[in-house]
């Protein structure tokens, strides 16, 4: 019997980023870049968000074009866990689905350990987690980048047909489809798409269509 693995994503999957850590995070990123670079807060606000756009993830355009930023401490200084754990929001009945959705659990997240660490425990579901996966535990490397689903296979012995793939991002599913993932677009935005196994908008609508994916 195979064994099966669904990779949560974190931010807008497990909890609502968008409620106001994700503003925290952007303020600091945009701070840390005008800081860093010597430019005013509207060219690294700016800067932030075409990295975003164009590489997937802000700490991929760093990677790529300033290689002199210190990305650790780019990661820490960007995830003030003092001003984002007291705006974390949970999605609704994540404590049933997690009991009751059959198979291994692990998420997969683009912000750094130490942010899913603190985020997972203070929503108090660390318990239903196999294994916790930041940027930082696949050599620096982010969603949809190839090589950061085939890190995460690589150290938890698997091969990417035992994964589902559980995202609040086309782009990042459409990597795992690639790869031989079967994937869930989840949030109210999602809808039937090429390369999507299902598109569900709350927790509930995931550990009923479960079955189907297994």
């Amino acid at each position: 019997m195979t064994t099966h693995y669904w990779l949560f994503d974190l931010d807008n999957t497990l909890h609502q980023a968008d409620a106001g850590i994700f503003g925290i995070i952007n303020q600091h990123m945009t701070a840390y870049i005008a800081t860093t670079l010597n430019i005013d807060d509207i060219a690294a606000s700016r800067l932030r968000q075409q990295y975003w756009q164009d590489y997937g993830a802000t700490l991929a355009g760093l990677q790529k074009h300033h290689p002199e930023i210190n990305l650790q401490e780019f990661l820490l200084a960007c995830h003030p866990l003092e001003q984002i754990l007291p705006l974390l929001q949970p999605v609704p009945q994540i404590q049933h689905t997690l009991t009751h959705l059959p198979g291994y659990k692990v998420v997969f997240s683009n912000g750094p350990s130490h942010y899913v660490q603190a985020l997972i425990s203070t929503m108090q579901i660390e318990s239903h987690f196999h294994a916790l996966f930041g940027t930082d535990n696949v050599q620096m490397l982010y969603k949809p980048h190839p090589h950061a689903y085939h890190s995460l296979c690589r150290q938890l012995h698997i091969r990417p047909e035992q994964c589902i793939m559980v995202d609040d991002s086309l782009s990042n599913l459409k990597t795992a489809h690639t790869l031989g993932m079967r994937t869930v677009w989840f949030g109210t935005h999602s809808h039937p798409a090429a390369g999507i196994d299902a598109a569900v908008p709350d927790m509930h609508s995931l550990l009923q269509i479960a079955p189907s994916l297994l």
